[in-house]
């Protein structure tokens, strides 16, 4: 395929040699292109890679034999630009043949330049198929990929040494197993160093046997490199050469941890269940009713104070010590047991101990009968519950207790509807009124209720009910005091108060406008009986006058606390600001129950 180009390069003899060369390098497609891309030369090696003629291939695109998607890309004009910027294109892509079969090739795209001019006339194309290399590296990458998956699926720890025996290789499932999250703090170490006690004898041994080219096997003790300690079925193997000799070794270690503490928990049954009659905090309690003869557990001395060694071992014995009110009702239950088709029994019965006091017992007894149905035998345990018995009649008290408060607080609520709906100018205001008033008192019985049943801290209520008011603008509430317990009703009648006062605040006083603020400030004076002195005053708000009339909310302000626990409210109209001060003694505010 002698070209003007080539000709140019090539030189007399030489050309005549080169051109015969590059004719005669079938394997290879080697194609020349003028500036725009369209192919001037095409000799016998790119018919036979690429599947057209030359007469074909003449005059058309470069990107004839280019994927759809890489012709989309542009990828020979960017090849192309490659090539005549830095004097090479190199790729390695999937191509097109004539019949639209795809084929992978490496190739090489080159100017080639004017030696008299140095300017580029076109461009030389040399591609080589590799599909076949290309395919058997793709086959081998999934074949080590499943391998490796293999490897990573299973469970066991399986590792590659060298013959000295150090960590060359540990799959995914032995990197878990060993609690391995860095491979590199294993790789080299070695193996035989990971086994306690006999487990490193056991596998340098078996190291030296496969290295023999045999096999290794061994049940050791290893910790993970967290310190966890396990149990390993090993198995060590050579792994040999292109020579048959053993190049390196495969080390196989199964999680044995589990196998070996079923094992151990067997061995331990017979002494678990001579035990467990001792570790138990029930009574334990063996009645064989052929021979009237009961063994007791050491239970009976631990929790009831007799000594099983010093008893009389009979039924008569253990019947003796139920409390008479409840010999009676036991001893119907389990004749009734007997007489009957029934395997289990329970009762709960008081239970004289050693000392002489009576323990609440839960009893629950098995019934064992021969093959007529006959019982021969009765196991029981027999628990104190005497703490539990306490706790639910403590929690009794607990439930009459909340139904009493529960009262009160409907109470408060009825009166609190009465008065708003009665002094209310229209049903609007009275719900909006009453629902306020009630939110108010509902903060302050959620804070009883969150810190405990009898008190609450002085502080925590007023930032409770205050909180809406604080929100947005918490320096226009200016809050500080020390800390007082206040009972229940206290509470309740001081966050009431407090709504209301903040309420007026908000509509008319301090709170009204965006300068004012509150002052609300308490102590506890020194004198006897120590006072809680509170103080609310506003500042900064339009000029207060003093109403005509006094409504609920003001009646509730004086009227309330002292009406409930004692003590002394004063709401006085001062032209800056409305001032409430509110007197009692601190041991009314914290005595004072539901």
């Amino acid at each position: 395929m002698p070209t003007r180009l080539l000709r140019k390069l090539l030189q007399s003899d030489r050309e005549r040699f080169l051109e015969s060369l590059l004719e005669s390098a079938t394997d290879y497609a080697i194609i020349t292109l003028d500036l725009e891309g369209r192919i001037t030369e095409w000799n016998s090696g790119a018919e036979q890679v690429l599947g057209w003629s030359e007469a074909e291939a003449l005059g058309q695109n470069a990107s004839l034999f280019f994927t759809p998607e890489d012709q989309d890309a542009d990828a020979p004009a960017k090849e192309m630009a490659i090539a005549r910027d830095y004097g090479r294109a190199s790729d390695e892509r999937w191509h097109v043949r004539k019949g639209g079969e795809r084929f992978w090739a490496n190739g090489s795209l080159m100017p080639l330049i004017d030696d008299a001019s140095g300017t580029i006339e076109g461009y030389l194309k040399i591609l080589r198929d590799r599909t076949e290399q290309k395919l058997a590296e793709e086959k081998t990458r999934q074949s080590e990929a499943f391998l490796r998956g293999v490897l990573d699926s299973s469970g066991d720890c399986i590792k590659v040494l060298d013959l000295d025996g150090r960590i060359e290789f540990m799959n995914a499932g032995g990197l878990r197993g060993m609690e391995v999250e860095d491979f590199s703090a294993i790789r080299g170490r070695s193996w035989a160093s990971l086994w306690e006690d006999d487990g490193a004898a056991a596998a340098k041994e078996a190291l030296a046997a496969a290295k023999a080219g045999g096999t290794g096997r061994f049940t050791g003790s290893a910790k993970t490199l967290k310190g966890t300690p396990r149990w390993w079925d090993v198995q060590v193997t050579p792994i040999a050469g292109s020579d048959g000799r053993p190049e390196r070794l495969l080390a196989i270690s199964r999680d044995a941890t589990d196998r070996r503490h079923a094992e151990a928990a067997l061995r331990e049954t017979v002494e678990r269940y001579s035990l467990v009659t001792r570790a138990t905090n029930d009574a334990i309690w063996d009645w064989d009713l052929v021979r009237n003869h009961v063994q007791w557990n050491e239970a009976l001395y631990t929790a009831y104070g007799y000594n099983p060694h010093e008893i009389e071992p009979t039924g008569e014995w253990w019947i003796a010590q139920i409390h008479p009110d409840d010999l009676q009702e036991v001893e119907n239950h389990i004749r009734a047991v007997i007489a009957g088709n029934g395997d289990e029994w329970s009762h709960e019965y008081r239970f004289r101990c050693a000392s002489g006091h009576y323990a609440t017992v839960l009893d629950r007894g098995y019934m064992v009968r021969d093959a007529a149905g006959q019982p021969i035998r009765m196991i029981s345990a027999m628990l104190d519950i005497t703490s539990r018995k306490r706790a639910e009649q403590e929690l009794e008290v607990v439930h009459h207790e909340l139904g009493h408060r529960l009262k009160n607080v409907l109470t408060m609520v009825q009166a609190i509807a009465s008065h708003t709906l009665r002094n209310s100018p229209s049903m609007d205001v009275a719900r909006e009124t009453l629902a306020a008033r009630l939110v108010a008192l509902g903060k302050a019985q959620d804070l009883l209720i969150s810190k405990s049943s009898e008190e609450a801290e002085i502080g925590a209520l007023i930032h409770s009910v205050l909180e809406a008011h604080r929100a947005s603008e918490p320096e226009r509430l200016r809050i500080r005091g020390p800390h007082v317990r206040l009972s229940p009703q206290a509470a309740l009648s001081l966050a009431l108060i407090l709504h209301e006062l903040a309420t007026n605040a908000v509509k008319y006083g301090a709170l009204s406008n965006e300068h004012g603020y509150v002052d609300l400030v308490w102590t506890v004076t020194d004198e006897t009986p120590a006072c809680l002195a509170l103080r609310w005053s506003e500042h900064g708000g339009p000029k207060v006058v003093e109403p005509n009339r006094k409504g609920f909310g003001s009646r509730l302000i004086t009227r309330g606390l002292p009406g409930d626990i004692g003590g002394d409210v004063k709401l006085s109209y001062e032209p800056t600001g409305v001032v409430c001060t509110i007197t009692a003694p601190l041991d009314s505010l914290a005595a004072t129950s539901v």
